[in-house]
């Protein structure tokens, strides 16, 4: 007969593989009932603790390693970063274990990024974020044997995931910029071999057409704020010009927001704005900024989880993320819309 596994005891205890490892690593996370029914389900099925995933246990670094390949300073002045690390701290903490950061340029420094640490013995897996496609991080990391969590996009090897709903958060914004009247719609997004981004603009692609709607896609250098300025410049002084732009993220929407001030094109009449990241400067501007608003800490939080239980368990799990909500401010209400609402 085969040794029981974590997800063989979870499947007959009616519970999650994450509540079967905290219950039998002692770890908190389940109530006192939950617990005892799940050590009783074990005991009579058998299990017991992998002794070799014990060995290997004590012999671990203490760490998870999170790596991001963008510049310094798109990822300073980017909210959904500080958020994500915050998330990853804070799952880290409860799990005993610490957290090792490197900022690097590019992917090719984050790949040798991760073979030092490997190496060293620094980390014992790793946070994988901003999935591109033919995407040469993953077949070196599965080389090393070197687990891991990739966040954004299924991974096909069986590792631990976490996939966001690009596809439904699109849908909310171009169903409120297609209500205010919008005909135009830009998106200005950033590198195009990041998944998302391509996610991201064939859904807008997919969704324009059924509501009968144009849509312009323009490729940002880089998540900073001169690039989102030289995409919405491009855009306004093109043979069609937009009458709605959505930004991949803040950073490059206040760019775009001072190009639009420069040109003397008011935000929300002439041009509606929307933000695909919102921050505490999206609210404060004149006119305040309607984004989508992302829990990037509960989306680190769980891909800590979820690597974490991988390297107890070797259970790999893929979780969806909630489809995030719109919060809709003056920037993209039509003038009449926005008498109403204030009414």
């Amino acid at each position: 007969m085969q040794r029981p596994t974590i997800k063989d005891i979870a499947e007959v205890a009616g519970v999650s593989p994450s509540a079967v490892s905290f219950a039998l690593n002692g770890r908190p996370g389940v109530s006192q009932s939950t617990r005892q029914r799940i050590v009783a389900v074990a005991n009579e099925m058998g299990w017991t603790p992998n002794v070799a995933a014990r060995a290997l246990s004590a012999s671990r670094a203490g760490a998870l390693g999170l790596v991001i390949a963008r510049p310094s300073t798109a990822v300073s002045a980017e909210r959904f970063f500080f958020e994500f690390i915050v998330g990853m701290q804070g799952e880290l903490t409860r799990a005993g274990m610490s957290l090792v950061l490197q900022i690097v340029e590019t992917p090719a420094e984050e790949i040798a990024t991760y073979r030092t640490w490997w190496s060293q013995r620094r980390v014992d897996g790793v946070v994988v974020v901003d999935p591109r496609s033919e995407d040469q991080r993953l077949p070196v990391l599965s080389e090393l044997s070197l687990p891991y969590v990739l966040v954004g996009e299924v991974d096909t090897s069986g590792m631990p995931s976490v996939l966001g709903d690009e596809e439904g958060m699109i849908d909310g914004v171009l169903t409120h910029l297609v209500e205010q009247g919008r005909e135009r719609i830009a998106y200005v997004c950033g590198t195009a071999s990041v998944l998302h981004n391509a996610r991201r603009s064939a859904a807008l692609s997919t969704a324009g057409r059924r509501a009968g709607v144009e849509i312009m896609v323009d490729q940002a250098v880089d998540y900073t704020e001169r690039s989102g300025g030289q995409a919405t410049a491009e855009l306004m002084g093109g043979r069609r010009v937009p009458d709605a732009i959505v930004y991949d993220n803040e950073v490059l929407t206040v760019g775009g927001v001072a190009e639009l001030r420069r040109s003397a094109v008011q935000v929300g009449t002439d041009v509606a704005v929307v933000s695909l990241e919102d921050s505490s400067v999206l609210r404060l501007l004149d006119p305040p900024i309607t984004a989508v608003h992302r829990d990037p800490g509960a989306m680190a939080q769980t891909a800590t989880r979820l690597l974490v239980d991988y390297l107890d368990d070797g259970v790999s799990q893929t979780v969806r993320s909630r489809t995030p909500g719109l919060t809709v401010r003056a920037s993209s209400r039509r003038p009449a819309a926005e008498a109403l609402a204030q009414a």
